[in-house]
């Protein structure tokens, strides 16, 4: 191989230290995000439960007060409009060059807007802003160190990666989903540049929360022959799920949109304060949902119950994203997805135990599925659940029903909603 043809392969020395950098940087802000959520969670609950003692006037503090939190999120996203929604469009966007790169006032918004928005209750993810926010650190330090286009488009996509892999602690789905989602390539610069800022962010994750996986599963027995098949079977149902779920979302960005005459922050304080509202009935139902898919994965929950928040998060997760406060989408997809394979496996147990198997692996395999139907990254959803789940025995059901998810999805015609999220973020600024 010419020395010309290697250096293709290869970033500059500066750009190598700046992804260096903004790694353990990026590990320290995804770990302060994940600490500020958890503690915003907690005291939500916490409120909640002690309001809980005047039942007949407690509702109206956890409602005002989600209310003016969600207002607040949204007003963050009024002075810095691209800290809206996910972020992982915007910086999918940037990468192709069709805008901008985000600037670092991004993170504070991202980070606040954040903490306020799902610590009120809003079914939304900690991964976009966490990717939204590490792929800014990277531009900023790599605009610093004064590195090439091509070296700083890698930095701000090997960072975007690391921000995933700190938000699920999930160092090579972070990596794939680099390659997969945001690049849509293999470059052998961009994968080590990724490996490198991964490894740094979640090795500095862990040291400072620990190295306990997301999710905890039982373990389960591997695939029977017999089980083979409604995999497949389940795969092509949830991707049809997964289609339907995309445009829901959209369905909820055009239907809040509409309402154009009402003031935005007032639209956005009903939608808090209603679920602020939900949450006082059901406090463990709304926010991220990291609980509830825990819950599922225990394999204890009823299924009339796991129907319930089923039904409640598939509406709820569109209309927190429709009024564009800081947050992703990946993690409710998980709830959503658990959740459905857990009713799937439930139904198909009460035909056979012995030939269909446990419930449990349908909920991994729903929430690969679900995710790969919807985000259209699939090693990036099998990945996901793997290494938040440490679960290893199940590749074939989760690459059956992945594959069938993907393909259903793509028989309707369904587009990846980052691909649609991103068109419609281009049309805007024009």
């Amino acid at each position: 191989m010419s020395g010309s043809s290697q250096a293709k392969h290869l970033a500059s020395p500066k750009a190598y230290l700046v992804v260096i950098v903004a790694g353990i940087l990026a590990g320290i802000v995804g770990s302060a995000f994940r600490v500020a959520l958890t503690a915003a969670d907690d005291f939500r609950i916490a409120v909640v439960e002690f309001f809980h003692t005047w039942p007949l006037v407690g509702w109206i503090v956890p409602v005002l007060g989600a209310a003016l939190a969600v207002v607040i999120a949204r007003y963050l996203v009024v002075r810095v409009p691209e800290a809206a929604g996910s972020g992982v469009q915007r910086v999918e966007a940037a990468v192709r060059a069709e805008i901008e790169s985000d600037r670092l006032r991004v993170v504070p918004t991202k980070f606040i807007g954040g903490t306020l928005a799902i610590g009120s209750g809003l079914a939304l993810g900690r991964e976009g802003p966490t990717v939204q926010m590490t792929a800014a650190i990277g531009t900023k330090l790599a605009d610093s160190a004064k590195v090439s286009n091509d070296d700083a488009l890698s930095v701000q996509s090997s960072l975007a990666g690391a921000g995933l892999a700190v938000a699920f602690n999930a160092p090579l789905s972070g990596v794939i989903f680099v390659v997969e989602e945001l690049t849509k390539s293999v470059r052998m610069k961009v994968i080590g540049m990724t490996l490198l800022a991964t490894g740094f962010a979640v090795g500095v994750m862990r040291l400072l929360l620990g190295t306990k996986h997301d999710f905890t599963v039982t373990a389960t027995a591997g695939p029977g022959p017999f089980e083979i098949p409604m995999f497949i079977v389940f795969g092509l149902l949830v991707g049809l799920l997964g289609a339907l779920y995309s445009r829901t979302v959209v369905y909820f960005l055009d239907l809040f949109s509409k309402f154009s005459r009402v003031p935005l922050l007032v639209r956005a304080g009903i939608v808090g304060g209603a679920v602020g509202l939900l949450g006082w009935f059901l406090p463990g139902v709304v926010g991220g949902g990291d609980n509830l898919t825990q819950q599922t994965l225990n394999g204890a929950t009823p299924l009339i119950v796991v129907a319930g928040i089923v039904v409640i998060r598939w509406f709820l997760g569109p209309v927190s994203y429709s009024i564009s406060a800081p947050g992703g989408l990946f993690a409710p997809l998980l709830v959503l997805g658990a959740g459905i394979g857990a009713l799937f496996g439930g139904m198909v147990m009460w035909v056979s135990s012995d030939l269909f198997g446990n419930p449990v692996t349908y909920a991994l395999v729903g929430m690969a599925g679900l995710f790969a139907a919807v985000v259209r990254a699939p090693i990036t959803g099998i990945a996901l659940v793997v290494e938040m789940t440490a679960t290893t025995n199940q590749f074939i059901p989760l690459m059956l029903g992945t594959a069938a998810a993907v393909i259903a999805a793509a028989v309707v015609k369904s587009e990846p909603i980052y691909d649609t999220l991103r068109h419609r973020l281009l049309k805007a600024q024009h």
